[in-house]
């Protein structure tokens, strides 16, 4: 009995590779760094129990077959055995690379590896003609049970890596909050949407696209009409708008840590360890906050900051957030491969629907715009910074009729609008608030519009048919608005600068270095350096 269970143990543990291989080898200092909660545990507990419940489903048969069943059925199960058991090595095969059904294919060519197939399956009827089906499923039981204690130890390596990534989920201590001085302190609220147009927003905006927020604070405030981003991605920008340094690539170093390579600097360093706009804000008195997505903010730069708050949002299908009857029924689908002509269902069960993909992001934004206006409206802050997931595709509002959408087809143009909107709300929270008037605002971006990445990838959740209408032009450039504190006339700024200035911008204001409005021009023709950033790549990770 034992031994039927030890074998039907190893055999389900084999069938379940795939996953293993990804529980037990995760990519994890890529992908956990985006998480907003450990996914570890969770991966482990249902890899058990599906390993479990497919142990006693094969014991269970194999019992019953054999108390029940005459020696027609015997055979017939011994088939399926070997059957299965072989299906499972071969699942094991496709994970070495060198192994891999791509590169046997290189290596022999097509006919070659068909015909290797050939060999083997015609070997595999010889052996069971020339043995007998009952020593060659005998064999395979042997097999399989040497096998089995790698499941135990897969196990505990596992859990050994759940306790190891767990313990990076803890987000920073914040700050102290600062006791001010009665002297009123200058206040600064910096607001990026992510990957808004310049373009579309001010330069050259369709008649059908009404922004009346922007374009109040246009009027009172100064427009820069050729700012351009530090970089072409999230990843990279955000660390360097917060530096005030150009940065030449990225790579998450675990949960809690990004490395970051500056120009001139072949070794990275940890953005923990950098110091940013938060450090220098709290060096001179300020109480500091950050509301935002993407980025970890509270357990990579959470100790600087006098309140923080981060949300993720699933944009891929790897990031996922799965409880664990998810988990169970995504670990069931690695089954699929172990039936022949499977591949294309097991692809189907597999993709998310649209409206799958929009929902979370409709949650987040809410969830970060609630924390936003709490942020804003706190007179203790002195430098509050947003970073919020609009007009980033998925699309989830319908600026005709102005309400959220989730289920239709919308374009880049509704979440411009939603992101006037979302203008509109916070001013009129702040000045219910009285922080309005006495608050430098800043309304920028993190990289442009990137039509040229989502056209081509077809995918209706982040590029629509209207979209397509906005034409191939492809522009660089981010709004760039800033209002200064009690600002109400217009200025505007034509030269071209890059955004990874603005760290020392806002911190002069803070400082009282600048005080009017009118002095800002100056202060950019002093300070700015190149234009167009030298790192546009759209990949994240280098």
């Amino acid at each position: 009995m034992y031994k039927r269970l030890a074998i039907a143990f190893s055999v389900a543990n084999l069938c379940f590779f795939q996953t293993w291989s990804e529980v037990l080898s995760p990519p994890a200092l890529n992908y956990l760094y985006f998480w907003k909660d450990y996914p570890g545990y969770t991966s482990v507990i249902s890899l058990a129990i599906n390993v479990v419940l497919l142990t006693l489903i094969f014991f269970a048969s194999f019992n019953l077959v054999w108390r029940v069943g005459g020696p027609v059925l015997h055979n017939v199960a011994r088939a399926s055995f070997v059957i299965i058991f072989l299906r499972a090595l071969n699942g094991v095969r496709v994970h070495f690379v060198s192994l891999s059904t791509h590169e046997l294919r290189l290596l022999f060519g097509r006919a070659g590896f068909f015909a290797i197939g050939v060999a083997l399956f015609s070997l595999l009827i010889l052996i069971t003609v020339r043995y007998g089906l009952a020593r060659v499923a005998r064999g395979a039981a042997i097999i399989a049970l040497v096998l089995s204690p790698f499941g135990l130890v897969g196990l505990t390596q596992a859990n050994w890596l759940a306790v190891k990534y767990g313990r990076g989920w803890q987000d920073r201590v914040p700050a102290h909050v600062l006791e001010t001085s009665g002297k009123a302190q200058p206040r600064v609220l910096w607001v990026i949407f992510d990957e808004m147009n310049e373009h579309l927003v001010f330069a050259d905006r369709p008649a059908s696209l009404s922004l009346p927020n922007l374009d109040r604070l246009r009027a009172e405030g100064l427009l820069a009409t050729n700012a351009f981003p530090p970089a072409g991605h999230t990843s990279q920008s955000i660390p360097a708008l917060l530096t005030g340094r150009l940065i030449a690539s990225v790579r998450p170093a675990g949960p809690d840590e990004l490395m970051l390579t500056f120009p001139g600097q072949p070794v990275p360093v940890g953005w923990s360890t950098q110091p940013d706009i938060f450090t220098e804000a709290r060096a001179n008195g300020f109480n500091t906050a950050a509301v935002g997505w993407y980025h970890p903010y509270c357990r990579v730069v959470g100790d600087r900051l006098t309140s923080c708050l981060w949300e993720q949002i699933s944009i891929t299908e790897g990031l996922t957030r799965h409880g664990l009857v998810d988990g169970l029924l995504r670990q069931d689908l690695d089954l699929l491969p172990m039936m022949p002509f499977t591949g294309k269902i097991r692809d189907r069960l597999r993709v998310r629907t649209p409206e799958e993909y929009r929902i979370p992001v409709l949650t987040v934004y809410q969830q970060l715009l609630a924390a936003t206006e709490r942020a804003a409206t706190n007179p203790s802050l002195g430098l509050t910074f947003i970073h919020l997931p609009i007009p980033h595709p998925p699309y989830i509002y319908d600026r005709k009729r102005g309400v959220w959408d989730t289920k239709e087809e919308r374009e880049y143009l509704d979440n411009l609008a939603l992101a006037d909107r979302t203008l509109g709300e916070l001013r009129l929270a702040m000045e219910a608030a009285g922080t309005w008037d006495n608050t430098t605002i800043l309304i920028s971006s993190d990289h442009w519009w990137r039509t040229d990445f989502w056209r081509p990838q077809k995918i209706d959740t982040y590029w629509s048919s209207a979209d397509e209408n906005l034409g191939d032009h492809v522009d660089h450039r981010i709004p760039f608005l800033l209002r200064m504190a009690g600002q109400k006339t217009a200025l505007t700024y034509e030269a071209s600068f890059n955004t990874v200035l603005t760290r020392d911008l806002l911190l002069d204001i803070m400082k009282q270095k600048i005080s009017r409005a009118e002095e800002i021009p100056a202060w950019l023709d002093t300070h700015k350096t190149i234009g167009e950033s030298p790192y546009q790549a759209y990949d994240d990770f280098k």
